[in-house]
């Protein structure tokens, strides 16, 4: 730029000298040098212009150098994704009481450094009772880590640690949000997968008003390697093996479509360890009330489905059937059907009607019809055994997704 101003000077300069070279005499030489004193002004104005125009372009090329950083800046910063649901529902069971349930999840997640994506969630829970056998009403209040990991993909591998959601299968043992794991999930081919976990079976409460032991609940070694086949996108099928100290499972799965919006799944769980052990409150370790059948426990579910409620004015109903001996889970608040199975064993039917009133709302209808699945072989410390009782319930309850 320096050099074009020069040479634009240097022009201008001869330009206007060369009259002065071609007239003699002395007025013709002072109106030269006039001209020249005019033109000489005139050049510097036109220096001084140029010199502005020049800090003008640069200060516009900062501008533009600091807004393109800026832009970039913002593109490469994290951004977090909110996702959240909200649940409201009245329960009534076979002890003759209801329970208004409130509970909302909010779950934040973002990548960090083009490389490894953060998550984490809270969930708020509080159930209050009507009067029952004590003659006086009660409320539970929570608060729990929802989740609280790391992941990162190595190629076909996806590694996660920290607390999240774990789910196997058709949720028969495994399908709990909360746990301390370390998993990795293996995509071997487009249709197979492999998913293996190592850690600890706690669920992370970070407020609960209903957990007065000292010290803290104990927790479980969990572990578990799960194979699924997918045969299109809604048929797949699958099996997996694990351990939660000191019971060994094995279980199978599959769902399939079988005509228009007729459809099926299963699952079938065998707990292997025939050794119980009996729980003692005196130094909180796990267990359970009655033992001594030593023998292996099963159980199984099998859901039958017409249609599918996802976008407004969908509906669909669900019809089920569960058998689950006693002592077949030792902690029911790692299944998916952690509302009504318990370590007494269930027998009996499910009927769920879903009906959404929106695309992210929907109001759903739960009934079961079952009793407790006890074996006489196992006894309390006084050497009775559980007796089969009913075990019923009817939830109405309407979710939100956002």
């Amino acid at each position: 730029m320096k050099n074009q101003k020069k040479a634009i000077v240097l022009g201008l300069t001869a330009s206007m000298l060369m009259p002065v070279c071609f007239n003699g005499g002395t007025a013709e030489a002072a109106a030269a040098d006039m001209d020249v004193a005019a033109m000489q002004a005139e050049i510097n104005d036109l220096t001084a212009r140029l010199t502005d125009l020049e800090n003008s372009l640069a200060t516009a090329k900062e501008k533009q150098e600091a807004a393109k950083s800026e832009k970039k800046a913002k593109k490469e910063a994290p951004t977090i994704k909110w996702s959240g649901s909200t649940k409201s529902g009245y329960m009534y069971d076979e002890t003759k009481t209801g329970k208004i349930k409130a509970q909302a999840k909010i779950l934040a997640t973002t990548v960090v450094d083009k490389t490894y994506d953060v998550g984490l969630g809270l969930k708020f829970k509080s159930t209050s009772s009507e009067p029952n056998g004590k003659k006086y009403s009660s409320e539970k209040n929570k608060v729990k880590l929802e989740q609280a990991y790391v992941g990162r993909s190595f190629g076909p591998v996806y590694v996660k640690a920290g607390a999240q959601t774990v789910s196997l299968g058709e949720g028969l043992w495994l399908s709990k949000s909360s746990v301390n794991q370390f998993t990795a999930n293996y995509k071997m081919t487009p249709r197979d997968t492999l998913y293996v976990g190592y850690g600890r079976d706690s669920q992370d409460y970070l407020a609960n008003d209903t957990n007065k032991k000292e010290p803290p609940t104990r927790t479980r070694l969990l572990k578990f390697a799960q194979y699924q086949h997918d045969f299109s996108k809604d048929a797949y099928a699958g099996l997996y093996f694990g351990t939660q100290q000191p019971e060994r499972y094995l279980g199978v799965y599959g769902s399939t479509p079988i005509k228009g919006k007729f459809g099926i799944s299963a699952e079938y769980i065998r707990n292997t360890n025939k050794e119980k052990p009996w729980f003692d409150s005196s130094d909180n370790a796990y267990g359970y009330d009655y033992v001594g059948a030593n023998k292996n426990t099963q159980g199984y579910v099998i859901s039958l489905n017409y249609g599918k409620a996802k976008k407004k004015g969908t509906w669909d109903i669900i019809g089920q059937y569960l058998n689950l001996d006693q002592n077949l889970f030792m902690d029911n608040d790692y299944s998916g059907w952690n509302d009504y199975i318990t370590a007494e064993g269930f027998k009996g039917f499910g009927l769920i009607m879903d009906y959404a009133t929106s695309d992210h709302t929907k109001l759903s209808l739960l009934r079961y019809w079952a009793h407790t699945n006890p074996d006489s072989a196992n006894v309390d410390t006084e050497g009775n055994s559980l007796e089969k009782s009913p075990h019923y319930s009817t939830y109405l309850k309407f979710t939100t997704k956002f």
